[in-house]
């Protein structure tokens, strides 16, 4: 049913009155039925508090896969396929030039982006560059997931 919230606050405030059987002024109460209120409440605080640039661990994207050309499409589908077994949420973007697939990512508060170019398909490799420490350096893809799992457990880590 959801839960009855008994408010005698806001009657005073908007300064509510009606008139009863004895034709007295009196001031109502007011019950609030919120099916998921609090829960909803939470949620927008959370969000104000962070302006929507989320810690990693709570961020509904937590990583973005970059190809410089289409040739490393399919490299990219294949980091993307491996980070999402171990639970990573992470999307591949393309079609624009990097500066600009970076810029959006930055816009958008994406924490973490793997940049790659045809040398990091060569070494199977990705170039990490974190929304809040700039360049991360080149990485092997499970060096990567295993920095995403600890900062994820632990924020100041990455």
């Amino acid at each position: 049913m959801g839960k009855l919230q008994v408010d005698f606050n806001l009657p005073q405030r908007f300064d509510i009155t009606y008139v009863d059987s004895n034709t007295e002024k009196r001031r109502p109460i007011m019950i609030h039925r919120a099916v998921l209120g609090s829960l909803e409440r939470f949620f927008g605080v959370l969000i104000e508090h962070y302006a929507g640039d989320f810690p990693l661990w709570l961020s509904p994207i937590q990583a973005r896969v970059l190809p410089v050309t289409d040739a490393q499409l399919e490299y990219c589908n294949g980091v993307a396929n491996k980070l999402k077994m171990y639970g990573i949420r992470v999307e591949v973007c393309h079609g624009e030039r990097l500066p600009k697939l970076i810029r959006n990512a930055e816009k958008q508060k994406i924490p973490l982006m793997a940049v790659v170019g045809s040398k990091e398909v060569e070494t199977e490799t990705v170039t990490v560059r974190s929304r809040f420490g700039g360049e991360l350096g080149t990485m092997s893809v499970d060096d990567f997931i295993n920095r995403i799992k600890l900062a994820s457990e632990n924020p100041i880590s990455l």
